[in-house]
């Protein structure tokens, strides 16, 4: 794995092929150890891996501003990520690579909605995988109505049977709005693959093997 930072971001990078897909997962600063269990978990899986690093999470992956409660606020610095995505870590990653396969979207929680948001926004992915992505986000659900997915493209979204139960009335609709999202998807004729697959547990339950999970799925 290559680190390399691109217009002051980290990445990590695995190149396994040029003509193969590339996986652009978004993670907090210092995740290695995440991304090292989940590359093991994957480690048969030749895809290409550019991991990016965020410093605020709930800035860097929130696609506009919304309050949540008293302690927790978003402050909408997605657009920012998605701009440096689109603008510099593509760009280089497929001139200094020679990248031509398919671009894929990948992130858990905040940044899984950060995913879902950028494949419709951008129209420049074709498949995007959401772990349990935060879609009580403010609103989501309305931008989502009015959005297509691009054509002929992948949807992975997973949430675990707990993650309902959240103490916070805003965040236990995470549930149900998974299944709305769910719905669109499926309704969606640009999307021609799609799965909603629940795993066990609440929020913080094995992430990464959910993200691998959905990786996998991509392959097949």
């Amino acid at each position: 794995m290559k680190t390399v930072e691109i217009s002051g971001r980290t990445c990590h990078i695995i190149i396994n092929g040029a003509e193969l897909p590339t996986i652009y997962w978004g993670e907090m600063k210092n995740s290695s150890e995440t991304i090292e269990k989940v590359l093991a978990l994957c480690e048969d899986v030749k895809y290409n891996y550019i991991v990016y690093e965020v410093e605020d999470w709930n800035s860097d992956f929130s696609p506009w501003e919304f309050t949540l409660n008293k302690k927790m606020s978003f402050s909408g610095g997605g657009r920012k990520t998605l701009d440096w995505l689109l603008n510099d870590c593509i760009p280089y990653c497929e001139k200094e690579y020679a990248l031509t396969g398919e671009r894929i979207l990948c992130g858990y929680s905040l940044a899984g909605l950060f995913s879902l948001w950028a494949f419709y926004e951008s129209q420049a992915f074709s498949g995007v995988i959401s772990c349990s992505g935060s879609l009580w986000f403010g609103d989501w659900i309305s931008y989502a109505e009015s959005f297509t997915a691009p054509q002929n493209s992948s949807v992975y979204l997973s949430l675990g049977d707990r993650e309902e139960k959240a103490r916070d009335r805003i965040m236990a609709t995470v549930g149900d709005c998974t299944r709305r999202q769910y719905e669109l998807v499926c309704k969606d004729e640009n999307v021609s693959r799609h799965i909603l697959e629940w795993n066990e547990g609440g929020h913080f339950n094995e992430p990464e093997m959910r993200i691998a999970k959905g990786i996998r799925w991509c392959v097949k």
